[in-house]
């Protein structure tokens, strides 16, 4: 890539563009980018003299990628040992190197959906004390019934909620409350602590040592209300929803805005949910093993995304890292995932991984899409992802990161 001085103005020349909206490539395409935004998108575009040329040729020019489903609790292994015994600060050093690694992958924004450093890499972004990581959305504290996903019976309740813990650690990330006004509570506990969006537990999971993936959590009066209150400031909910049909429905007619993991729908649900404009993330690199061993729950997944693909109901993919069974840095595999199990074409993915991520981020009106008026969130390809989605996972692929029209990457 060449490049001339660099100034309020840039010039992505030559590229072959993906827009993420889901039309198809454009060959020769320029990009302007005035300060952070998009100023136009076209060929042969006008522009200042003095504007930095950045040469894209016989690269793919696309929108920054979108993980809507990570944890930036800094652990390696994710046992739960390692939780307990490392201390959280030692988290939060690895939190910033896991951010790092994601934006050097191609990653412009990712939804934490739990976890305190989230939290605090956010506003050392915000504050210039942090460079190289994402636009982070964070969750921070999450809410879970007593008995439920977020809770940890290995340990006395008042070590697991974060308002009463005598021993602060990587478990300790969660609030824990049940019946409605302590859960209103511990909704405006989570605001005060910064939340860009609330994060509940409609379901248990497969990581929890009590309870399971199809038990239903929290009541309809319960969700109503932690989705009344975050509406009340302008905040949205997600649901962590393993396998309940239940747990799915009753999550969305509670006005919970994204349906995290579904690993069991149905026409009914789906419908719901399209109704509703509620997002379903994606996690299946979580269960990859699961889906190549033949096993029942892989069987599942693979169905309800193919189910809610087909009806065109929106996905937005996640992966669930930080939990210690892939790697950040690693995140696109789930775009090979959903290609190569879900009946996604590579486009579908990043539409997926782009626009769609964007929605379930709650930033759709500014980011996702390479469009006039949104942030020049772009990332430069060597290669062709609709011909071989893999080589996104693959951080050398990726020559250039642009997050608001900061170069934040470049190869040399």
């Amino acid at each position: 890539m060449s490049k001339s001085e660099t100034g309020k103005f840039k010039l992505i020349k030559g590229g072959t563009l993906i827009d993420g909206t889901g039309a198809g490539p454009v060959s020769g395409a320029d990009i302007l980018i005035e300060g952070s935004t998009i100023k136009a998108v076209g060929k042969d575009l006008n522009f200042s003299p003095e504007a930095e040329i950045i040469d894209a040729t016989g690269m793919t020019v696309m929108p920054g990628l979108i993980d809507s489903h990570v944890h930036f609790r800094g652990t390696m292994k994710g046992g739960v040992l390692e939780r307990v015994i490392n201390p959280r600060e030692l988290g939060l050093i690895q939190s910033i190197s896991d951010a790092k690694t994601m934006l050097n992958a191609g990653y412009t924004t990712a939804k934490c959906c739990g976890s305190s450093n989230a939290l605090f890499l956010k506003q050392a972004v915000a504050e210039g004390i942090l460079s190289g990581a994402p636009r982070i959305v964070a969750a921070g504290y999450w809410l879970s019934q007593t008995f439920g996903h977020a809770d940890a019976p290995y340990l006395p309740l008042e070590y697991v909620d974060i308002r009463t813990t005598k021993h602060p650690s990587n478990v300790s990330n969660s609030l824990i409350c049940d019946g409605v006004d302590e859960c209103i509570k511990a909704t405006r506990y989570a605001l005060r602590a910064g939340a860009d969006f609330i994060k509940i537990s409609t379901t248990g999971g497969f990581s929890s040592l009590g309870d399971r993936p199809t038990d239903v959590q929290y009541n309809l009066d319960e969700i109503k209300a932690i989705v009344d209150t975050a509406a009340q400031v302008g905040k949205y909910v997600t649901a962590h929803c393993e396998m309940s049909l239940k747990a799915a429905k009753q999550s969305i007619m509670g006005g919970v805005k994204t349906v995290d993991h579904a690993l069991l729908t149905d026409d009914e649900c789906i419908e719901l949910a399209m109704e509703k404009d509620v997002v379903f993330v994606s996690t299946t690199i979580v269960f990859r093993n699961a889906i190549e061993a033949g096993r029942d729950v892989g069987k599942k997944l693979m169905d309800s995304y193919k189910r809610i693909h087909k009806a065109g109901a929106t996905l937005a993919t996640g992966t669930d890292t930080g939990l210690g069974v892939n790697s950040f840095g690693q995140n696109a595999q789930e775009l090979e995932l959903l290609v190569k199990y879900c009946d996604f074409s590579p486009m579908d993915a990043i539409v997926a991984a782009t626009a769609n991520g964007a929605k379930a981020c709650f930033i759709g009106d500014s980011t996702g899409t390479i469009e006039p008026g949104k942030y020049a969130d772009i990332i430069i390809v060597n290669g062709n992802p609709l011909e071989d989605i893999t080589i996104l996972q693959n951080a050398e692929n990726v020559e250039m990161v642009i997050l608001e029209g900061n170069i934040a990457k470049q190869n040399q």
